[in-house]
C-alpha cells in the first residue's frame, strides 16, 4: 500500500482554494496510483478558525467542499483522509461540533473520525466550539486496521494506554500544530516514545504556513516501531512525501531526509514565513518600515526583503536632531545590501511645528512626540501606497514598557516581536552568515557590522542608551525570561541570584506596561510564552508578585 503525504498551507475561510489544493494533489495521487492521500487537520477550512464555527453558513460553505471531495473519488482507486469540522446531529437538534478526520472512498464518506482529547491552553481553545470523542477510532483499510489520532490526541497519555489495549497496524496522526522554540524536539521525542511502546510505526502529518501570529512549521515525518525516522519532511514549505506498507508492515521511504537545521535557523524561517503569509494571506503585496539605523529595524527589513522580495519592500529614514550621522550611514548600507531605496524624510520642522504649538511640555513628552510624528508620516504612505507599515519593536521593549504608544508601536504587523533583545542580536548575526531555505534575498553579510556592535539606544535625546532606562539586556532578558516565560515569582527570582532592587525594579516595569501590550500589533509567536493569545492578564492590577 502507498500512501501519499501533503503538507499543504491551507488558508482560514478560502474554502474553495484549499479544496483546489487538496484535490490536485489528490489527483497526482491517483495518477501515480496511490491508496491513500493523507491532508493535515482542519485542511479544508484552516486553523484556528475561532468563532467561525459558530456560523452555521460557514459549515454549509465547508460541506459544499466536501461533496466536491467526494464527487472527485468517484472512479479512483485511491482514498483521501482529510481534516474538516463536522456537525453530528445525532445527539441534539442542534448539532454537536468535532474537529474531525474524513475518510472519503469512491464517492463516499467512509468514517469520520472525532477527535478526542481538545487542547485548551495556550493559543488553543478547542472547548469553545468542539465536544470530544468518547474513545479513540479505527479504520479497516485495504486489509489493515489504522488508528487515526487528530492532533492533541497523540499528545494524551492516556491514549497511549488505550492504544496498548487494542489490535491494530500502525497510527496516523493529522496535525495543526503551531511552531515554538524546541517544540519539535517535544514531538520527536513524543513520537519515539510512542512508537517503542506500542511498537507500531507512526504517520505524524502536520500543517504548514502562517495564520495571524501562529505559525505551523510542517516537519512532517514518519516513524517506525523503534522510533526511527523512515521519513522527515521539510520546515517552513510546502512538502509532498510517499511511503510504502509492505506486505510485512514495514515502511519503504520513497523520498529524501532534508539536513537538520539549527534553532536559529527555525526561529527565523519562523519569522519569514510568518509575515509573508500574513501579507499575502491578507491581500497585500508591499511593506513599509521606519528605518533607524538601530538593530531591530535592519533585522525587520532583512526579514521583510527575504519574505517578499526587495522590491515589496519601501524603507524610510524619518530623522531628527538627534539621530546621528553614524546612524543614517549604517540606514543607507543596510538598505544597500537589501537591494532597497532608502528614503529620507526628516521630522525637524513637523517637531519643532508642534513645539512651539502646545509650549512647554516634559522632556519626556518631547521624547515620545517624535516616534508619533514618525508614526503618523508612516501611517500616512501606508494609506497611500497600500502597503502594510511593518512595527519594529522587540519583546524586551514590549515587557519594559519602553516604546511609544501611537508612535513605534504603529504597525499592521511585527515579525521580532516575540524575540528578546539579545535573541535579535543572535538572529541577526545568524543571518549575516546564512541564507533560509525559505529566504528570497540569496546574499549574506546584509546587516552593517556597526549596527551589531554599537550601543543600542532610541536616539531621542543627546547622547542617550537603552541602557540609561533599562539593565543591559544581557541580565534584563534573563530576568524577563524568569518572569515570563518561567512565570516565577519575584521572591523566586532573587533566590536564582538576581540583584533584589535590579528585578523589584524590572518586574515594576513589566507590570505597569500591560496596557501597552494589550494595544501592540500582533507579530510571529516563538515562544512557549508570546503576548498575543498565551498570556492573559487583566490591565487593571494591583497583584505584582
Amino acid at each position: 500500500m502507498k500512501i501519499h503525504l501533503a503538507q499543504i498551507n491551507p488558508t482560514i475561510g478560502d474554502l474553495e482554494n484549499n479544496t483546489n489544493r487538496i484535490l490536485q494533489e489528490f489527483k497526482l495521487a491517483t495518477e501515480k496510483n496511490y491508496d491513500l492521500a493523507i491532508f493535515p487537520e482542519m485542511a479544508i477550512c484552516g486553523y484556528i478558525c475561532e468563532d467561525l464555527l459558530q456560523k452555521k453558513y460557514f459549515f454549509d460553505a465547508i460541506k459544499e467542499q466536501i461533496v466536491r471531495i467526494c464527487q472527485a473519488t468517484l472512479s479512483s482507486k485511491c482514498a483521501i483522509l482529510v481534516g474538516s469540522p463536522t456537525i453530528d446531529f445525532s445527539r441534539i437538534k442542534k448539532g454537536v461540533l468535532h474537529n474531525s478526520a474524513i475518510l472519503i472512498e469512491n464517492g463516499e464518506i467512509k468514517k469520520i473520525i472525532n477527535k478526542k482529547t481538545l487542547p485548551n491552553y495556550g493559543v488553543f481553545d478547542e472547548n469553545r466550539y468542539f465536544s470530544s470523542s468518547n474513545s479513540l477510532s479505527y479504520i479497516d483499510f485495504r486489509g489493515l486496521t489504522l488508528a487515526i489520532l487528530v492532533c492533541e490526541d497523540l499528545w494524551d497519555p492516556k491514549n497511549l494506554f488505550l492504544l496498548q489495549e487494542q489490535v491494530f497496524d500502525f497510527v496516523i496522526s493529522i496535525n495543526a500544530s503551531p511552531y515554538s522554540q524546541k517544540k519539535q524536539q517535544y514531538r520527536h521525542n513524543l513520537a519515539n516514545n510512542f512508537c517503542k511502546t506500542l511498537n507500531k510505526s507512526l504517520i505524524y502529518l502536520n500543517q504548514v504556513g502562517g495564520q495571524d501570529s501562529v505559525v505551523f512549521d510542517g516537519n512532517s515525518f514518519v516513524m517506525n516501531c523503534d522510533g526511527e525516522f523512515v521519513i522527515q519532511m521539510k520546515s517552513f514549505e510546502e512538502d509532498f512525501a510517499t511511503i510504502e506498507i509492505l506486505k510485512d508492515r514495514k515502511l519503504l521511504p520513497l523520498s529524501i531526509k532534508p539536513e537538520p537545521e539549527s534553532q536559529l535557523s527555525k526561529n527565523y524561517m519562523a519569522c519569514v514565513l510568518g509575515l509573508r503569509d500574513y501579507i499575502k494571506k491578507s491581500g497585500f503585496s508591499q511593506v513599509i518600515i521606519g528605518m533607524s539605523g538601530g538593530i531591530d529595524s535592519a533585522l525587520v527589513a532583512t526579514i521583510a526583503v527575504d519574505s517578499l522580495g526587495s522590491d515589496n519592500v519601501k524603507l524610510y529614514a524619518l530623522p531628527s536632531r538627534y539621530n546621528s550621522k553614524n546612524s543614517m550611514i549604517d540606514a543607507v548600507e543596510c538598505a544597500k545590501n537589501l537591494g532597497v531605496s532608502l528614503q529620507v524624510i526628516s521630522i525637524e520642522d513637523s517637531f519643532n511645528t508642534i513645539l512651539n504649538s502646545i509650549g512647554q511640555i516634559s522632556n519626556l513628552a518631547k521624547e515620545n512626540l517624535q516616534p508619533r510624528i514618525r508614526g503618523n508620516i508612516l501611517m500616512a504612505i501606508s494609506n497611500t501606497t497600500n502597503a502594510l507599515l511593518l512595527s519594529t519593536g522587540n519583546k524586551s521593549e514590549l515587557a519594559c514598557g519602553y516604546a511609544t504608544l501611537y508612535g513605534d508601536m504603529c504597525g499592521a504587523f511585527n515579525p521580532i516581536k516575540d524575540l528578546y533583545k539579545t535573541e535579535v542580536y543572535e538572529l541577526a548575526k545568524w543571518r549575516n552568515q546564512n541564507i533560509s531555505a525559505i529566504s528570497l534575498h540569496k546574499k549574506t553579510n546584509l546587516i552593517p557590522q556597526n549596527i551589531l556592535t554599537k550601543p543600542p539606544t532610541a536616539e531621542l535625546r543627546e547622547n542617550q542608551k537603552d541602557s540609561d532606562s533599562l539593565p543591559e539586556y544581557e541580565i534584563l532578558d534573563k530576568i524577563l525570561f524568569e518572569i515570563i516565560e518561567q512565570e516565577n515569582s519575584i521572591s523566586d527570582i532573587i533566590k536564582l541570584g538576581f540583584d533584589k532592587e535590579l528585578v523589584k525594579k524590572v518586574a515594576n516595569l513589566f507590570y505597569n506596561s500591560e496596557y501597552k501590550r494589550r494595544q501592540s500589533c500582533i507579530g510571529v509567536k516563538i515562544s512557549e510564552m508570546s503576548f498575543d493569545k498565551e498570556r492573559r492578564y487583566p490591565i487593571t492590577n494591583k497583584f505584582k508578585s
